[in-house]
């Protein structure tokens, strides 16, 4: 005969079992008591999954981020633009440029599986960095790929479609530091 049958931790076990049994047959019991005989047995009703949304959920991303002022500042020389901008670009970078948007009013939470993204022409061109409560940045390695006049527009990255900006504001050549 096997220690192992013998042993207190077995026959613990055992009672949780007969437990857990004795509790399910009482409550199908109890369920059945409460039903009247001659009532049909009631089908499970089938659940539907809830749809799958890929926009954010908030009230205030369903709007377009609306634009306040656009405005071009050199990088290198400011510490806050140089932290945010990071080695990697500074590595590579001839002549960063930190493009700024403030927006007409507060971006509101960031804390979501989506951000507010700059875009310079319809093209999102890098990653945006949000400094609440309204600024948003961009960097850009040089100049170069700037037209004489851009047009910069925000949006909620996966929202696009509802929260861009419907009135694009103008970054020109003669605005770049």
């Amino acid at each position: 005969m096997s220690t192992t049958s013998n042993s207190p931790a077995s026959r613990l076990f055992l009672v949780a079992a007969a437990c857990l049994a004795l509790t399910g047959c009482a409550e199908e019991s109890k369920g059945a008591a409460e039903r009247p005989a001659t009532a049909p047995a009631e089908a499970p009703t089938a659940q539907a999954p809830a749809p799958i949304r890929a926009e954010p959920t908030s009230p205030d991303a369903a709007r377009p981020v609306e634009v306040l002022r656009v405005s071009a500042r050199k990088v290198r020389g400011d510490a806050e633009l140089t932290r945010m901008a990071g080695p990697a670009l500074l590595a590579r970078a001839t002549d960063p440029v930190a493009i700024e948007v403030q927006t007409q009013e507060p971006l509101g939470s960031l804390e979501r599986s989506s951000s507010p993204e700059i875009y310079l022409n319809g093209e999102r061109v890098g990653d945006t960095w949000a400094v609440p409560p309204d600024r948003l940045f961009v960097f850009l390695p040089d100049a170069t790929s700037l037209k004489d006049a851009n047009e910069v527009t925000v949006a909620w990255l996966g929202n696009e479609a509802q929260t861009r900006s419907t009135r694009p504001a103008t970054l020109t050549r003669q605005m770049l530091p």
